[in-house]
């Protein structure tokens, strides 16, 4: 694990001098995201920790300061962020709260006799915990963390915090502890961390969306908590545009190997004293990998498509890119490991070896069904801005806009009574059959609502 941690950092160095990271934040523009995005999906290819522990110094670390920050702390922290001078982590999840960020219980105060925060781990389950770079090389975090200004709490926050000085010695009233070894992303060091009174400079409170004045005052042009708590997460979701993307090269290399083996490898014959047949021959080989090969396919075409909505997304699309990217996060990543484990069977013992990679990719990206949100809890949230998308649109009696609903205002398509091999071979067949499944689902599940809470009363049928 220590050797591995070490060739990471290498690694980021050699990067580092090579110039890659030059201007990393100055690059404006679409171009600027995707020349981001691919730098990302590049280098997790090459080495999973790598991608993982450069993405969480420049999207998590970068990306906080970058959108959640303002003109103070650009100018301060986006040059030394690119030198790795300042080594930057991110600290969201609490031992007791992932994806529930509304609940952390890390708090923070604010003391207007010093100008300063102060910010404390109240608890066992209050502690920073999975947080990559923590554990050894981070100089410094983005907090996340409950805001409690004269008595009222006005939910999280995030500021910046310095927990090692520049010789590597951990600050004081910071305690950070190792994590310890993982089934995969080795070459990442998490760790955890506890705050006991930590005071930070007030400028230090990201506060593109909320401000502290010097004399304890809360600023904020949102006043309504959810809009606020909304408005301070939105630019995180280039974590999960990532994911995606990321998922379906890692899905490619194993597909790639297994199909590669598939046609090199024999096994069996017909006739005796004939050569015996490449597994890629057998028609139940073919099914194994084809279809897997073909869904790779098209989710990557659509995380394409995601990434070409999230750079040029504008206010009013910011809804429709975090529902769109928390799906396609859960169903690429899903796809990946079902893939991979799928390749490392078809492979046989070549498979088990570190050297094919098969095995070894599923175990390193494994984690990315629960990190950056646990999949599950993602489709519900999917599910729930659907609902209320439709509910909302019979409550006002006008059409549905946005999230892909757009497709109920019409009529049900008409299937015909009678399937040929080239019927279901024609796009706009396959469109139909999608958007009745969803409108089936979509009406099936408000009714079951409508059984079990009678508050839902504004459903109408679909026709």
């Amino acid at each position: 694990m220590e050797q591995q941690r070490e060739m990471t950092m290498r690694r980021i160095g050699y990067l580092r001098d090579s110039g890659l990271f030059d201007g990393w934040f100055e690059k404006p523009g679409p171009d600027g995201d995707l020349w981001r995005f691919a730098v990302g999906e590049t280098v997790i290819v090459f080495d999973p920790s790598l991608g993982v522990k450069q993405g969480v110094h420049f999207q998590l670390w970068g990306g906080a300061l970058r959108f959640m920050g303002t003109k103070r702390h650009h100018d301060k922290w986006f040059k030394p962020t690119e030198t790795y001078e300042v080594k930057g982590c991110f600290a969201m999840t609490e031992l007791g709260h992932g994806s529930n960020v509304r609940g952390i219980e890390t708090i923070t105060r604010y003391d207007a006799s010093t100008g300063e925060f102060i910010i404390n781990t109240p608890c066992e389950s209050a502690q920073k915990y999975w947080i990559g770079g923590a554990a050894n090389h981070a100089t410094h975090t983005i907090v996340f963390s409950q805001l409690e200004i004269n008595g009222v709490n006005e939910g999280v926050h995030a500021f910046i915090a310095q927990i090692r000085d520049e010789n590597g010695n951990v600050c004081p009233n910071v305690l950070i502890a190792d994590c310890g070894h993982k089934i995969g992303l080795n070459g990442v060091d998490n760790g955890r961390i506890w705050f006991d009174n930590f005071r930070i400079p007030r400028e230090n409170l990201l506060n593109s969306v909320a401000d502290v004045s010097p004399d304890g005052k809360y600023l904020s042009a949102i006043k309504d908590p959810d809009q606020r708590f909304a408005a301070f997460l939105a630019p995180l979701t280039s974590g999960r545009v990532t994911i995606a993307a990321s998922s379906m090269n890692t899905a490619k290399v194993g597909l790639a190997t297994a199909i590669r083996y598939a046609l090199s490898r024999r096994a069996f014959s017909i006739k005796p004293n004939e050569p015996e047949v490449l597994l890629l021959d057998y028609p139940s080989h073919q099914r194994r990998l084809l279809p897997l090969l073909a869904k790779t396919y098209a989710l990557s075409f659509a995380s394409n498509y995601l990434k070409m909505i999230y750079v040029k997304r504008t206010p009013e699309s910011i809804k429709t890119v975090h529902v769109v990217s928390s799906a396609l996060k859960a169903v690429a990543t899903w796809h990946c490991i079902r893939t991979l484990q799928e390749c490392r069977e078809a492979c046989g013992g070549q498979g088990i070896k570190t050297e094919n990679h098969v095995g070894q990719l599923k175990s390193e990206s494994d984690v990315q069904l629960t990190f950056e949100g646990d999949n599950n809890v993602l489709m519900q949230q999917i599910s729930k801005a659907l609902l209320a998308e439709f509910l909302a649109a019979k409550k006002r009696n006008k059409p549905i806009k946005g999230l892909g609903l757009e497709h109920l205002n019409e009529h049900a398509p008409v299937i015909p009574t009678r399937l040929t091999s080239s019927t279901l071979r024609i796009a706009q067949f396959q469109t139909d059959i999608f958007r009745l499944r969803e409108r089936d689902l979509l009406q099936r599940f408000v009714t079951e609502l409508i059984r079990v809470d009678p508050v839902v009363r504004v459903f109408v049928p679909l026709d």
